[in-house]
């Protein structure tokens, strides 16, 4: 008997070190040749901002969060290096007790601070124009909706207690939707399985074979989109649902929201003249309501859209990248908010 019990351990444990002794060669190919294992797809969602395991990892309720404790330098960050603090942002790590009034900026990559340094970023400049009276904290995440973002304070954020929060969406709301799912109708697998994933997503092999797969069954990734009937990522139905709700309950943790709309090169920047850009006319249907929920819930708006059309010179390659912009645009939007939420400011310090 026990010979036999012998036996059958020898055939379970044979085949499982022959597969990790076969993964383990490949992997070491893998990395000997340089392979690049990333598949190139503008649908956030399906695998773009996922697809970066060194800076992302997956999440059931956020879709992506950023790794949490870590340096990181990516070809996501375009050379870039930023530091992730241990609650994964993008930011010093944040004390437990509060020693003076804390504000929260969540947004996007515009808030996160994509593509200019560390000190450069609105979040930093900011904290600096307040004269450190304020401790300051980035919550913006590359890629993030509003919906993430609502969930994102619900679940995490609201923890830091802040007294004020920014809230700054826009551009990935009216992105195209991957396979024609909006955000809030994604169906992510169980949070096992993409702890699994997240972890097999460090394996060089692992990424390649699944960008062996991406490529073979999405060789036209425009029929991921339907031009005739587009979804959007958040339509602007959501949106205002998806804000509103933030609203309510950032108000309800006695803390004061703060609507920023989403700024955009000048259409005399962007395009040629005469031309109407469905870009422009879209984005401004998205900044119009914010503008509406400002006036409706009595709270404020730093209005960064207007206040961006006096430049021309916020965006390096406008016509590239119509998203974010440069650290002249970074300083510019901590002054406007500093401008604009003097009285609030003031009297939240006061007050604290």
């Amino acid at each position: 008997m026990k010979q036999s019990q012998q036996t059958t351990l020898f055939k379970i444990i044979v085949p499982l070190l022959s597969i990790v002794c076969f993964v383990l060669f490949v992997e070491v190919i893998a990395r000997a040749l340089d392979l690049d294992p990333f598949f190139q797809n503008r649908f956030f969602v399906l695998n773009r901002a996922i697809d970066y395991p060194e800076v992302f990892q997956r999440d059931h309720d956020l879709f992506w969060r950023l790794r949490p404790s870590q340096t990181v330098t990516s070809k996501f960050f375009i050379g870039k290096t930023y530091i992730i603090n241990s609650l994964g942002l993008h930011n010093p790590e944040v004390k437990r007790e509060k020693t003076k009034p804390r504000l929260l900026a969540l947004g996007n990559s515009c808030t996160f601070g994509w593509g200019v340094n560390d000190a450069q970023g609105y979040v930093r400049k900011l904290e600096s124009l307040l004269g450190n009276r304020w401790e300051v904290i980035n919550g913006g995440v590359p890629g993030y909706t509003s919906l993430q973002g609502l969930r994102f304070y619900k679940n995490d954020l609201h923890k830091l207690h802040p007294d004020l929060v920014l809230i700054l969406f826009a551009f990935n709301d009216h992105w195209a939707a991957a396979s024609q799912v909006a955000d809030k109708d994604q169906q992510l697998p169980p949070q096992r399985i993409l702890d699994l994933q997240n972890k097999l997503s460090q394996l060089h092999s692992y990424r390649l074979l699944k960008k062996f797969l991406l490529t073979t069954i999405e060789k036209n990734p425009d029929s991921l989109f339907d031009r005739s009937h587009p979804v959007y990522r958040v339509s602007p139905d959501d949106f205002k649902a998806n804000l509103s709700e933030l609203i309510r309950i950032v108000k309800q943790d006695n803390a004061l929201p703060v609507l920023l709309t989403s700024p955009i090169p000048s259409l005399e920047t962007y395009y040629p003249k005469g031309y109407r850009s469905g870009l422009h006319v879209f984005h401004e249907k998205y900044n119009r309501i914010m503008r509406e929920l400002s006036h409706s819930e009595h709270i404020p708006l730093v209005d960064l859209a207007i206040a961006f059309d006096n430049y021309d010179d916020l965006f390096d390659d406008p016509m590239v990248d119509p998203i974010h912009f440069n650290a002249k645009g970074h300083n510019l939007v901590a002054h406007v908010i500093q401008e604009t939420l003097s009285k609030q400011l003031d009297s939240l310090t006061q007050a604290f």
